[in-house]
């Protein structure tokens, strides 16, 4: 459980980061970039087997839900976790489509990552995706940018939801998904 709880911990830092710096270039793109390697690393996760990183828990299961005791069953944590993980790709795969790669380091010499010329490196990129955007004649504001920038805030309202969720049904969970302690269980008194 650990590796689910650092995993979780990691897409979540670089998710809230990545929204926080929507209009700081480069660092919003390579936070999207992160997220990218991070989901893909889940996949690979799934793929290979860990039980703890199936598909299958995003999957709402709605059967067994009665009215009484509705707020607790699986299928609503799940659902917010689905409507996360849509958001999240949604968000993650508009965000590398907007970019085509123009915030990575190029490997020709005159982008070669190096302290001495990253200031150097950040304006070759800027002068570069304002080149690129005069060749496509599509700018930030085009269709792709309202679904990433829609999906991010959607994103956000799940995320809300997930951590209210959790707080007010599960918070046990909460707290172990956090790293914080879960407290004891208080002892009968001994007679």
């Amino acid at each position: 459980m650990n590796r689910v709880r650092l995993y979780h911990a990691t897409l979540a830092s670089l998710a809230i980061l990545a929204y926080l710096t929507g209009e700081v270039f480069p660092a919003h793109a390579w936070l999207g970039y992160g997220v990218a390697f991070v989901i893909a690393a889940r996949l690979a996760w799934v793929i290979g087997g860990e039980r703890q990183f199936g598909l299958t828990r995003f999957y709402p299961d709605f059967s067994g839900l009665k009215l009484k005791g509705a707020a607790t069953h699986p299928a609503i944590s799940r659902t917010l976790m689905l409507g996360i993980a849509l958001t999240l790709v949604t968000a993650t795969g508009t965000g590398i489509a907007m970019d085509r790669g123009r915030s990575l380091p190029s490997m020709s010499s005159d982008l070669v990552v190096a302290p001495a010329n990253a200031e150097k490196q950040t304006e070759t990129i800027r002068a570069r995706n304002h080149d690129d955007d005069d060749d496509e004649g599509e700018d930030d504001e085009g269709p792709l940018s309202e679904v990433h920038e829609l999906s991010a805030n959607l994103l956000l309202l799940f995320v809300g939801l997930h951590v209210t969720y959790l707080i007010l049904f599960k918070r046990p969970l909460a707290k172990f998904m956090l790293f914080l302690p879960r407290g004891e269980k208080p002892k009968p008194p001994t007679t």
